[in-house]
């Protein structure tokens, strides 16, 4: 079903609009993650959905064609103000460990919270609490982040281990420690197992109504005309893919969807 959504008219008009911004090789490597979203989210036309995390905007623009209300909430809303403009979405900037979000109580049936949890400095309790405020009863909430036990950061963590090196690169290592104030959230403060994920979700006062183990990342770079530029890459990526289909929860990604009662 994830390839048959990449293949509709409105992932082609959406990646169309990525080429034409400068932004196709960003759809090009979430791609899978947005379908898996899609898919997850089901039928939400006519429905009122506040995405928070917006930048770069395919997703929303991809909410938009599916017949969305949508909503944003981003740390920077200005830089893609001419993409909301074009869409129709008021996106309102808040700082989500700071500051409650700038809506009112039960004004939405979906939030959207793809690929932001693992940048959040503290617990995300707070966070996940305030996303059910804003939900209507019966409304539902979206997770997806990094797997903690996704296959190929596990053996580059038991590698690096086994050779007595740091965890981290010495590049990441000091990225990581000249970001200072907002910049801090540009990269990942944890990850997460699907154990902790489902705890937290459900802490907050949801009730865990699908729980799934993704695999978006491994898909990319598979495509058949690689094969002839690269196939070195291509073979390992198809292990590493092969790998995770047999063992799912060494996937990717994480999708955990929450229900207010």
């Amino acid at each position: 079903m994830t390839t048959d959504l990449l293949s509709t008219p409105l992932f082609n008009q959406v990646q169309r609009s990525a080429e034409a911004d400068g932004k196709a090789a960003y759809f090009r490597l979430h791609r899978h993650r947005f379908a898996a979203m899609l898919r997850a989210m089901g039928d939400v036309a006519g429905l009122e959905v506040l995405e928070v995390g917006v930048t770069p905007g395919h997703f929303t623009e991809l909410l938009v064609g599916a017949g969305c209300r949508v909503h944003g909430v981003d740390l920077d809303p200005e830089r893609r103000q001419a993409l909301w403009q074009r869409l129709g979405v008021e996106v309102r900037r808040a700082n989500l460990e700071r500051e409650r979000l700038p809506f009112a109580d039960a004004a939405f049936d979906w939030v959207v919270f793809s690929e932001v949890i693992e940048h959040l400095l503290y617990s995300p309790l707070p966070v996940l609490r305030e996303f059910r405020r804003v939900l209507r009863p019966g409304g539902r909430l979206l997770i997806t982040t990094p797997n903690e036990l996704y296959l190929k950061s596990r053996l580059r963590t038991i590698l690096r281990a086994a050779l007595w090196m740091s965890l981290s690169t010495r590049a990441e290592f000091r990225q990581q420690m000249l970001l200072e104030g907002e910049a801090r959230y540009t990269t990942h403060a944890r990850t997460y197992t699907m154990g902790e994920l489902s705890w937290l979700v459900h802490r907050a006062g949801f009730r865990v109504i699908q729980r799934r183990f993704e695999a978006p990342w491994e898909r990319v770079g598979l495509e058949a005309a690689r094969l002839r530029t690269a196939p070195l890459r291509v073979l390992v990526k198809g292990c590493f893919a092969a790998a995770t289909a047999l063992a799912p929860p060494t996937r990717s990604m994480l999708l955990v969807v929450g229900q207010k009662p």
